[in-house]
């Protein structure tokens, strides 16, 4: 695979919080750019809010001919770096990115795979009044939304949590 004089998908690391700008730089150069985002839930003052963030954080991809465009896209707006092996770039497999734009929902947004915990799974609660609380997974509740598990304190104690606030903890 020659990389430097043929069309590849290539890794772009962008400023933090700069994927957008990045995007619309490398674009404006008639480049093929994918900035695959996802929705994710969190609780915020006891609410579940939607949350459009970049599935690969500070980073995105483009497709371009390195002989021809390395250098105007390592000094296009928004971009630290292109992901490389010292001076050379990698090339990312264009299957990859089949399989990322695969994943994506008619609202155009990456479908992220939910946790699926089984009962006796050790978990840490991530948001909320619990924060930093471990406990047992017992069971997940009918509305999808809410879980049930036994939270390790001076005596076990049953609560019920939103889902989006545990995550998976190692077991003690």
């Amino acid at each position: 695979m020659n990389c430097w004089s043929e069309m590849h998908w290539y890794a772009i690391q962008t400023k933090p919080g700069g994927e957008e700008t990045a995007r619309q730089s490398i674009a404006s150069l008639d480049l093929e750019t994918f900035l695959p985002r996802a929705k994710r839930e969190r609780v915020v003052g006891g609410a579940v809010r939607h949350f459009i963030r970049p599935l690969f954080p500070s980073y995105l991809f483009a497709r371009f001919c390195p002989a021809h465009y390395l250098h105007l896209i390592r000094y296009s707006r928004g971009v630290c770096r292109v992901v490389s092996a010292g001076e050379t770039p990698l090339p990312v497999e264009d299957q990859i990115i089949l399989e990322i734009g695969a994943r994506r929902g008619a609202d155009g947004y990456v479908q992220l795979e939910e946790k699926a915990w089984r009962p006796g799974d050790a978990v840490r609660v991530e948001e909320g009044p619990l924060r930093g609380c471990c406990g047992i997974f017992e069971r997940q509740l009918d509305d999808r939304r809410r879980v049930v598990i036994l939270l390790h304190a001076i005596q076990q104690a049953r609560v019920v949590l939103e889902k989006c606030c545990l995550q998976t903890a190692e077991a003690a």
